[in-house]
């Protein structure tokens, strides 16, 4: 019993430090506490039951994620730059390690999760005041501009990037409402309902439109499903979406960071992407980048006949930058930190996928979001839905498994919140 309970602990701890190195942008302590939670789950497993494996390993969403991983190490010993095939090996491992770290015992439960998710909540709270301190040392007495409160800028100094920080902050908000609606508060009532409110704040600060109109239709579901079912919490949660609206109308209708990010995707000619030139000084929206990106993916995938198997991992960001060079996009300033769009990925994760491994490695991506939709609807839980459907929907603009916090957020915070539901 004690050996079982110091596992536990030790299990517990690893979870801990995993959630708040997430948060923080510590990366090297986030692969070490998966390692060590992988190893001390399967250790549990063998004291608990005599076996080293769990029957839970049995599942379809670890095959298709241990597949695509697979898929990336097979393209590995035919590598013309073996250094940057490595480093795609090493960032995807994580679609085997995390999972494997889930399923290789059950641990987390209901009470557990719980404290680990108030832990959560307390470490996105405290890197946002950290960012908001930074930002105002920066904007009073260094004179940068108010911008510095706003996007990436709010959040460089972890290292984060804003939207995917953004979906960390929307899932401790979402979990703060579901606890609310049960109940169920950290410390008392108002604190808990401020949290709410900061995060809210948060968010817009960070400035994601995705993530935005996201909130705003995740709140106002919430709100109707709430006023339906729970009067006690009746007049917190209409505080909250009205103050939500009247704060999201103030900001999308007036003149400020956050409304210029998306008036600048209502402006723009779509057709501009037909063209087979343009020149440095030309700037594309969000919605007219991510175009191009189906064009040159295509052209690439013609060019190199690599419909089935892909250009493979390590090729795929050099063919991308050619195109950018061949279509004379802004590529920087030679000589300083300025290199344009070169290095940028195709900002999908499906058009991402087909480039990299063809359309088998399409496949084993889209079984994963199904298994990720399935995992879902069999559960039943709002807080998992709503986050399967942020992060579904966030693939379509942005490569999400291509960097450690993306995957970070598309595997572990869904089968998190699916072990609270089991």
């Amino acid at each position: 019993m004690e050996k079982s309970n110091l596992i536990n602990n030790l299990l517990h701890l690893f979870y801990l430090c995993f959630l708040a190195s997430a948060i923080g942008g510590f990366r090297a302590i986030s692969s070490i506490a998966i390692a060590l939670i992988l190893v001390t789950g399967f250790i549990k497993n063998k004291v608990d039951t005599g076996s080293w494996f769990s029957p839970a390993l049995r599942n379809r969403f670890l095959l298709f994620c241990s597949l695509f991983f697979l898929l990336q190490l097979s393209w590995l010993p035919f590598s013309n730059n073996f250094y940057e095939g490595w480093k795609h090996v090493q960032v995807k491992s994580a679609l085997l390690f995390i999972p494997l770290a889930f399923y290789c015992c059950p641990f987390i439960d209901k009470n557990r999760f719980r404290s680990l998710m108030m832990v959560y909540v307390i470490t996105a709270a405290i890197m946002l005041t950290w960012c908001l301190g930074v930002a105002f040392i920066h904007y009073r007495f260094y004179q940068a501009p108010v911008t510095v409160f706003f996007y990436h800028q709010l959040v460089s100094n972890l290292g984060h990037h804003a939207v995917q920080f953004s979906i960390f902050v929307f899932a401790a908000l979402v979990w703060l409402l579901q606890a609310a609606s049960q109940g169920s508060y950290i410390n008392n009532r108002s604190i808990h309902f401020l949290l709410a409110a900061y995060f809210i704040t948060g968010i817009f600060l960070l400035s994601s439109k995705l993530v935005i109109v996201f909130l705003l239709v995740y709140l106002a579901v919430f709100g109707f499903t709430r006023l339906q079912n729970k009067f006690n919490t009746r007049w917190a949660v209409v505080i909250v979406v009205m103050a939500t609206t009247l704060c999201s109308c103030s900001l999308l209708f007036t003149q400020n960071p956050v409304s210029r990010r998306f008036n600048e995707v209502m402006h723009g000619d779509v057709r501009i992407v037909t063209q087979t030139s343009f020149t440095p000084g030309h700037y594309f929206n969000g919605i007219q980048f991510r175009l191009l990106q189906w064009r040159f993916v295509k052209e690439i995938m013609q060019e190199n006949r690599a419909w089935l198997l892909g250009v493979s991992p390590a090729k795929a960001q050099k063919l991308l930058n050619q195109k950018y060079l061949s279509t004379h996009m802004y590529t920087g300033v030679p000589g300083t930190a300025s290199h344009g769009f070169l290095g940028y990925n195709t900002h999908n994760q499906f058009l991402e996928a087909l480039l990299q491994t063809g359309i088998i490695g399409l496949i084993c991506f889209l079984a994963i979001c199904v298994e990720l939709v399935s995992m879902a609807v069999r559960n039943k839980n709002n807080m998992l839905t709503a986050l399967v459907i942020l992060l579904l929907t966030y693939t379509f603009s942005d490569a999400v498994l291509e960097t450690q916090y993306g995957l970070v957020l598309f595997i572990f915070l869904p089968l998190f919140f699916h072990r609270y539901s089991k």
